[in-house]
């Protein structure tokens, strides 16, 4: 009786050791009727059918508009949300949402800040052309009762100060789970390449996920079948000492021969360490 036992103790510390875990960040595209062959509804379903193949427990979205949540809540049973529209912090404008597997999470609690100088309430910082928020949610792992603190964000495309002060707000946020050694994730549309300022300043706090031999793999596409030079500016960061990274994808998902989403998905597959 002695050898079940002490294979059954060997197998549960081994689960507490290390749990391996599949995150995806994608940036969708929102609904934008002047988009013609590549609008929303050409590419919905694909997108879609896209995500769950990868079968993800933690997902992040960036520029989902209300409607185009709705549509997906329909499509992935098994997953809730959490996250607020940009504009009045309700449902209107772009959402950053947190999608998560109920199977294997359970949210504890959930806000959303807003990349600004009052980053409390619906507000545009700095140099940027429109409001940027980060959705910050913590989850409970149902496998283990560990909380896993994950970050969705989008930064602003044109303001350079916006993009360096964001970067400076969320490790401000993110100070205190570094500190006690948390698990966290930061995911989303960074629109910043590798060499920016903004970029480089997470990069000494955080881990890219992306291994060196990736470094060159543009993740925004702008709908171009062949992009003549894209640009990896979507990322997933973790905290340092808590992941082992153990696969790195960026599928490129095509629909009656065009592109699902002006960005690739990036799929991250990493096992927690304890």
């Amino acid at each position: 009786m002695r050898w079940p036992v002490l294979l059954a103790l060997f197998t549960l510390a081994t689960a507490c050791m290390a749990q391996d875990l599949t995150i995806l960040t994608y940036n969708i595209r929102y609904d934008n009727p002047g988009d013609s062959l590549d609008r929303w509804d050409f590419r919905k379903d694909a997108l879609a059918e896209e995500v769950l193949k990868h079968k993800p427990q933690v997902i992040g979205l960036q520029e989902a508009l209300a409607h185009q949540l709705s549509y997906l809540n329909g499509q992935w049973p098994g997953y809730e949300r959490f996250g607020v529209g940009r504009d009045d912090g309700a449902a209107k404008g772009e959402f950053s949402p947190v999608y998560y597997d109920t199977t294997a999470f359970a949210l504890l609690s959930g806000r959303t800040l807003w990349l600004s100088e009052t980053p409390a309430r619906p507000s545009k910082g700095w140099d940027a052309a429109c409001e940027r928020i980060a959705t910050l949610v913590t989850l409970r792992d149902k496998r283990t009762g560990d909380s896993l603190l994950v970050v969705n964000t989008h930064w602003d495309h044109i303001g350079v100060e916006a993009r360096i002060h964001s970067a400076e707000l969320l490790l401000s946020e993110l100070h205190p789970a570094l500190r006690n050694g948390d698990h966290m994730i930061l995911m989303g549309d960074f629109n910043a390449t590798a060499n920016d300022s903004a970029t480089l300043y997470l990069a000494e706090h955080l881990l890219d996920a992306c291994p060196k031999e990736h470094d060159g793999e543009g993740t925004f596409n702008g709908f171009e079948l062949e992009p003549k030079a894209p640009k990896r500016i979507d990322y997933v960061w973790l905290s340092p000492r808590n992941w082992s990274v153990l696969g790195y994808a960026v599928p490129e998902p095509i629909v009656m021969g065009r592109q699902v989403s002006d960005h690739y998905p990036v799929v991250v597959r990493m096992r927690a360490k304890r």
